[in-house]
């Protein structure tokens, strides 16, 4: 899991082309994950085989839309947290009344508590910061 400063000026099109693009290529090599955007921030969280998620961070890493690279997580888990999904994306920031509660609710019934927490919080961060 990392998260990285996006160039302003990403569309919610193009961050969703984006992630039909990583799911492509991430379900050649059986990885899974999930990619949020904040307007000006991803988080990315994928699963797989060390080389194989290695390597696609690889990829990541020489993507020019974004940089600052800062990895938050590199551990093993007993079980995937998004077994479904070769990746998809969430655009946030959250607004409103129970809209961090929606976010949770959206996220896999597989994902851990703590994973929940990072992304919703990160869903979270510029609604707080307008506030």
């Amino acid at each position: 899991m990392y998260v990285s400063q996006g160039f302003h000026g990403l569309s919610g099109q193009e961050v969703e082309a984006i992630a039909s693009n990583a799911a492509k290529r991430n379900a050649k090599h059986n990885v899974t994950g999930m990619l949020a955007y904040n307007s000006q921030s991803f988080m990315q969280l994928l699963e797989g085989e060390s080389e194989d998620v290695r390597s696609i961070m690889q990829i990541i890493e020489e993507d020019d839309r974004h940089c600052a690279i800062t990895y938050i997580r590199q551990d093993k888990r007993e079980s995937r947290e998004c077994p479904d999904w070769s990746m998809r994306s969430l655009t946030t920031p959250m607004q409103g009344v129970g809209s961090a509660e929606n976010f949770t609710d959206s996220l896999p019934s597989a994902m851990e508590l703590d994973t929940k927490i990072l992304f919703t919080s990160f869903a979270s961060l510029l609604a707080a910061e307008a506030a």
